[in-house]
């Protein structure tokens, strides 16, 4: 009977909606909404760089368990290059934008005859999907079958889902309405969505000729003539009708969309990408707290997926670990005084060796030698 409950019919799951039939990926605003376009939305693509840049350039160790705790073992040489063509650097880029983006990342698992790790190559997400038949999971690459060792990293998932939601399917809406606000000003610019004035005629006018008067001034405005005095004739007046610089760029949406997708979507604080948030100021004081919320908040939970994926392809108990104390460390008078701390001689749970490693500053040089003191010269013997 639980079997029954539990299981899960034959379906395709995608990562993006718009395989779905009968879905469409236009937001309300009228903007079609892709991982493409959204990074055309100046916020989104500000988070994807700031989460992806400060969690690819930390460095990254790996380990083995012991009982005594752990010991650091060399990295295999597929951590360091992940394929032939990408560093660590650029392949954890592409696995970070492609879980930020939709959801989930993709990676094939490339092996010697011998079972070693020669490569991990990425996937695109958006030509991957994952079909069960009989319960069983298999890999779709492009509509067909992979039929090799796939990674797959997911973010937040649905209950019964085996991908990860998209995050930006899920907020489309508010990147629609970014894009459509930034598009508006930018029409209102070119002249196309604001309409500066009305032409007021003294009398009544044939259709054609106000069309004709019209369609004259717009050629006359829009063809180098935007510096030159306008000439009206039959009486016509001209009554500007035009708005502000803030009101023609929705500036108050914008900025309101953008601290939405920041804080709420990516979980970063709207103002370390510059946007002004009422009542929030930054100050010196303040920088280390930001900090450890940015990691905590914004990165570690990327940080952990990551972790525990090319932990999988490490030989037990081996694990890999990114190095996050370099997004950590104070002020070096906050540094300094925890060090005081955990050397305290009674009760010590640091070594200087330890202090001096996280300050790189290298191995405790030894002291000088003591000088010693002159021997005083033997008497020399007087003959009698």
């Amino acid at each position: 009977m639980l079997g029954d409950i539990f299981k899960k019919e034959d379906r395709s799951q995608s990562t993006t909606w718009g395989s779905w039939t009968g879905e469409t990926t236009e937001a309300w605003s009228g903007q079609t909404v892709t991982a493409t376009s959204s990074l055309q939305l100046l916020t989104v693509y500000g988070c994807v760089r700031l989460i992806t840049d400060s969690i690819s350039t930390l460095p990254v160790d790996t380990f083995r368990a012991t009982p005594d705790g752990k010991q650091s073992v060399p990295a295999p040489a597929w951590l360091k290059q992940p394929t032939a063509t990408l560093d660590f650097t650029a392949w954890c880029t592409q696995m970070l934008s492609s879980l930020l983006l939709q959801g989930n990342a993709y990676c094939a698992v490339l092996r010697s005859a011998q079972g070693a790790i020669v490569a991990l190559e990425p996937i695109d997400p958006s030509a991957v999907s994952i079909r069960r038949v009989a319960g069983r999971k298999t890999y779709m690459v492009a509509g067909r079958p992979f039929e090799g060792e796939m990674m797959h990293i997911p973010g937040m998932m649905l209950a019964g889902s085996d991908v990860g939601m998209s995050p930006i399917e899920y907020a489309r809406q508010s990147i629609g309405l970014g894009l459509a606000a930034t598009k508006f000003g930018s029409e209102f610019f070119e002249g196309e969505g604001n309409m500066p004035g009305v032409i007021e005629m003294p009398g009544t006018a044939q259709a054609a000729t106000l069309a004709e008067i019209a369609k004259t001034w717009r050629l006359k405005r829009r063809k180098g003539g935007r510096g030159l005095p306008g000439v009206l004739q039959q009486g016509a007046t001209w009554k500007p009708t035009g708005v502000t610089n803030e009101q023609a760029q929705f500036l108050a949406t914008r900025q309101f969309t953008a601290a939405e997708i920041s804080g709420q979507m990516f979980l970063v604080d709207p103002t370390e990408l510059g946007i002004g948030v009422q009542g929030q100021s930054l100050t010196y004081a303040n920088q280390e707290q930001r900090n450890t919320r940015f990691v905590r908040v914004s990165l570690l939970p990327w940080i952990v997926r990551l972790e525990a994926a090319l932990s999988a392809l490490l030989a037990q108990p081996r694990y890999v670990k990114f190095n996050v104390n370099g997004l950590l460390r104070g002020d070096l008078k906050t540094r300094y005084e925890s060090y005081q701390i955990g050397l305290n001689p009674q009760a010590p749970f640091l070594d200087v060796s330890e202090v001096r490693d996280w300050e790189e500053l290298g191995v405790m040089p030894d002291p000088p030698a003591a000088p010693t003191p002159d021997t005083p010269p033997a008497p020399t013997e007087v003959p009698v």
